[in-house]
């Protein structure tokens, strides 16, 4: 899904279905469920025949999980369940709008393995408040467009920090004159 179907909170039909994105909000309810499935297809296809022992494997974590993006209860999804491909087309639709949060990363090259201290989803809203957003809007955002922004507000962060530092340089390596005409310039 691209961004703006992110940011917008965008979601899509199958069958008369809604399909929905996950909101920050529901994560909670929706993480315990849908984990077990991001493990189950972790490097694997969305193949028919893989969504087959995903659901013979992780059944009521599935229905549970499908459940939390629609309207449909437990019944119903079990009564769906009945028509395979029709289930399986609804499962497929869930995982792809909301790929952002099953989807993989690879570790950069050169991450720090451990940290000093565990990082928790409070350090993250902080993050985000900290970058201009308000608890009740990351609250309302879809886990892919937290993950955006999240990622939108390190690179800021990133490129504040890289041109601090050179500012610093150029601070220590000129003579007054230099450095109070390099002054003015940053206040145009």
């Amino acid at each position: 899904m691209n961004d703006f179907f992110l940011a917008t909170n965008r979601s899509i039909a199958v069958n008369d279905i809604e399909v929905r994105q996950i909101q920050m909000k529901d994560f909670d309810i929706w993480a315990t469920h849908a984990e077990v499935i991001k493990q189950f297809l972790k490097n694997k296809s969305h193949s028919d025949e893989v969504l087959t022992e995903l659901f013979a494997a992780h059944g009521m974590q599935v229905i549970s999980t499908i459940a939390c993006v629609t309207d449909l209860d437990n019944e119903s999804l079990f009564k769906l369940a009945t028509n395979e491909q029709a289930f399986k087309q609804l499962l497929k639709t869930v995982l792809l709008v909301n790929q952002a949060y099953f989807k993989y990363e690879k570790p950069k090259r050169g991450a720090k393995k451990a940290q000093t201290s565990e990082a928790t989803w409070f350090d993250s809203f902080q993050y985000l408040i900290g970058a201009g957003h308000h608890p009740d809007s990351i609250m309302n955002m879809t886990y892919g467009a937290f993950e955006q922004y999240l990622k939108a507000a390190q690179k800021n962060q990133r490129s504040q920090l890289q041109y601090l530092s050179s500012v610093i340089r150029s601070a220590h390596h000129a003579n007054a004159k230099e450095f109070k005409k390099f002054f003015e310039e940053l206040r145009e």
